[in-house]
């Protein structure tokens, strides 16, 4: 009888990411980990990793966050989508389950730990170097809370209530800059 988990055909990695927004007086933030080891040590990311053997893709893209962050969601993650392109990681091939979150109003503390050196609340339309594809993610992500803003669900989950129009603005414009943005990986 084989051995288990031994194929004669290549099996990509599977990875877990998540974006996370947050509205805060100064504007739409993204939550990003410093990348503690290589590929990419010291660079910008999306809190995320390796996909464990027992766990769904939310349970996976949930555990990363609050290893790497502390962060513990509350509310509801949606799947956002998968990013394969070959070469995406230079460790092999692997292919990103990615989910997308809202944090309301409030502190959320955090703090880079696991294989996070840093986490950190950004402007989502900072010219960030991202690692791997993370900039195109994040400008999915982006147009992800544009649809959501504009059903009016995630605008209440983000403001807790029905947001100021100045600030659905100031997202329209953020979310504009992402697109725009090329810092694309």
């Amino acid at each position: 009888m084989p051995a288990p988990y031994c194929y004669d055909y290549p099996r990509p990695m599977v990875a877990v990411d998540l974006a996370v927004f947050a509205w805060t007086g100064d504007g739409l933030r993204v939550l990003l980990v410093r990348r503690r080891n290589e590929p990419f040590a010291g660079s910008w990311a999306l809190p995320g990793g390796y996909l464990g053997m027992d766990e769904s893709p939310e349970e996976g893209a949930r555990r990363e966050l609050r290893e790497e962050t502390g962060l513990v969601l509350p509310g509801p993650v949606e799947p956002l989508g998968f990013f394969g392109d070959p070469g995406r990681d230079p460790r092999g091939r692997t292919i990103s389950l990615v989910h997308a979150a809202v944090v309301g109003p409030g502190d959320h503390p955090i703090e880079g730990s696991d294989d996070a050196a840093e986490a950190a609340w950004k402007p989502a339309d900072a010219d960030l170097r991202l690692a791997f594809d993370h900039a195109k993610i994040l400008r999915a992500a982006g147009r992800w809370l544009m649809d959501g803003l504009r059903d009016g669900g995630l605008a209440k989950a983000l403001f807790a209530g029905e947001p100021p129009q100045d600030s659905l603005v100031a997202i329209r414009r953020a979310i504009g800059s992402l697109e725009a943005n090329p810092s694309a990986s």
